[in-house]
């Protein structure tokens, strides 16, 4: 079953433009036009580029074995708000 399910999860992911939408659609010439581009900030990425840039012309050089990752850290106290301003 694991194998299926990766073999189907490969074949999904082949069929994906490195944006992320299909290439089916992505690609075809009369969709020219057709999409809009969003930005979004991903504050997870953001910290951990911060943390692995380096400083004027000193290159980020990590140890061996080093991996950087993020942890959430907002405490319980202060939830996100809704879409409609209240808290979840």
């Amino acid at each position: 079953m694991d194998y299926v399910l990766t073999l189907a999860l490969q074949v999904y992911e082949d069929g994906l433009c490195a944006c992320g939408q299909p290439t089916i659609l992505a690609h075809h010439k009369q969709n020219d036009g057709w999409y809009d581009a969003e930005k979004v900030q991903c504050h997870s990425c953001a910290a951990r580029e911060r943390a692995t840039a380096g400083s004027g012309s000193d290159r980020y050089v990590p140890e061996p074995g080093e991996k950087v990752y993020t942890i959430y850290t907002r405490p319980g106290t202060k939830p996100l708000l809704t879409v409609e301003g209240k808290t979840s």
